[in-house]
């Protein structure tokens, strides 16, 4: 588990107490940083990072013109006063907290670089197979990539794999084998809610029988309050998977849609921060008729008893509506005696509540009346109903279909004109902590 990570999923800024050392972090950061933008400035190590991609079987073909144009877009050619110029921007505050990427890879889930290819219409490849689902979609965090205001991250960002990914994308295939084992109802969509990162791997788990919905509706920052570049560096390592799985899908199936936990993240108004927070907006019941859903089965990445509280107002709705909706939490899936290895053929599986024997009760507990009482670690979950609450957003609680998320805030959900898309350009006006939380929702258009 990630220490920084409450029992809500959030991130704190602050108060780590894992040994970390925040200034030597940051003085190694800097100097990876700037390492890095030399390097991709560097004719010489293009031509060399081809070589090492070669090695990987991918040849000096397509993928690699296909780097030598980011890198030349991105850059362009150095001039002979690059180098002073560079030392310029290094000794300024423009970049006070470079990019940082926990469990950073250069290839992605195939063992590839296929991910590279994938950058430039990211959006795209990992839309809904379904056009019913498309208007639900907000790729805005897979859009960044392709921006000139994004040159930096682009030039630096790579795939990223951590043990929580692991554990995540376990626990998920826990989850489908429970749906496998009861008939893949196609009357049942799927919310996973937990840390961004670890919310890719549980998707992108279930991706074999549901649609993945991607709700991503920020933009990364050096000094984001929402650790978004990570999310979307965790995509890029499954965006292979998810695009072949997608390709693989001969019937419709039922959504997931995948939420980052991280976008109500804790914070105090500070001016070196961005604050790239944002809320979501979910199906409103009308839609969720249209698309034959009557059963929601939430999913948090800590247990927790309530939902988050940009859901408060939709779910009450939704349940009003006689949607019936579920609770559970990506952690009550365990390796029975205890978690020792993940990943690879002889891993144990992930199980509902760590046994066979609660695995076997799940849909005791969470469908129909229970013949068998939960345990006291699971029971707050299997009773859970949703109910109207104060939330941090002040006022009544939102609700389903009128989002005006907090003051000043309007419009109605965002179009997804063509699978093609178009990026929006950040607003960086302003004080630094000025972000998305309380914007208007982005509109797509073809």
């Amino acid at each position: 588990m990630n220490k920084n990570d409450d029992s809500e999923g959030r991130v704190h800024h602050s108060g780590r107490g894992d040994g970390y050392n925040a200034q030597e972090h940051g003085a190694n950061s800097v100097a990876w940083w700037r390492e890095a933008r030399a390097c991709a400035l560097d004719p010489l190590y293009r031509a060399a990072l081809l070589r090492h991609f070669s090695l990987l079987g991918l040849g000096l073909g397509t993928l690699g013109c296909t780097e030598i144009m980011w890198l030349s877009s991105t850059h362009g050619d150095p001039d002979p006063g690059a180098t002073e110029q560079n030392a310029h921007e290094d000794k300024s505050n423009e970049y006070p907290q470079p990019w940082y990427f926990p469990g950073a890879l250069e290839t992605d889930v195939r063992g590839s670089g296929r991910w590279m290819a994938m950058i430039p219409d990211l959006a795209a490849r990992l839309a809904p197979a379904r056009d019913v689902l498309l208007p639900f979609y907000r790729p805005t965090l897979f859009q960044t990539l392709v921006v000139e205001q994004s040159n930096d991250l682009r030039a630096l960002i790579t795939p990223v794999h951590t043990l929580d990914m692991c554990r995540a994308y376990s626990r998920g295939r826990g989850l489908l084998s429970l749906f496998v084992r009861r008939g893949l109802p196609v009357d049942t969509a799927v919310i996973i809610d937990a840390p961004g990162p670890e919310a890719v791997a549980a998707g992108t788990a279930l991706a074999e029988q549901f649609d993945p919905v991607f709700i991503f509706d920020n933009w990364p920052h050096p000094r984001g309050v929402v650790p978004s570049h990570v999310t979307l560096a965790a995509a890029l390592y499954f965006a292979p998977e998810l695009e072949d799985v997608q390709r693989a899908r001969s019937v419709p199936r039922p959504p997931v849609f995948v939420l980052d936990s991280n976008r109500l993240t804790r914070y105090i108004d500070a001016a070196g921060d961005f604050d790239n927070r944002y809320t979501v907006e979910l199906p409103d019941p009308q839609a969720f008729q249209r698309l034959g859903i009557r059963h929601l089965v939430y999913v948090t990445g800590r247990a927790r008893e309530t939902e988050l509280d940009d859901l408060n107002g939709d779910f009450v709705v939704l349940a009003e509506s006689g949607i019936d909706i579920r609770l559970l939490a990506l952690d009550d899936f365990r390796q029975a005696g205890g978690e020792r290895t993940c990943g690879g053929q002889d891993a144990q599986p992930f199980l509902f509540g760590g046994d066979e024997e609660t695995d076997q009760l799940f849909w005791n507990w969470y469908a129909g009346s229970p013949s068998i009482p939960a345990p006291p670690w699971l029971s707050p979950r299997t009773h859970y109903r949703p109910t109207r609450r104060p939330t941090f957003l002040g006022g009544p609680a939102p609700v389903a279909g009128g989002h005006p998320r907090s003051a000043g805030g309007q419009g109605g959900p965002p179009s997804w004109g063509s699978r093609s898309g178009s990026a929006i350009a950040p607003h960086f006006g302003g004080p630094v902590r000025n972000g998305s939380l309380g914007r208007s929702h982005f509109s797509f258009s073809s």
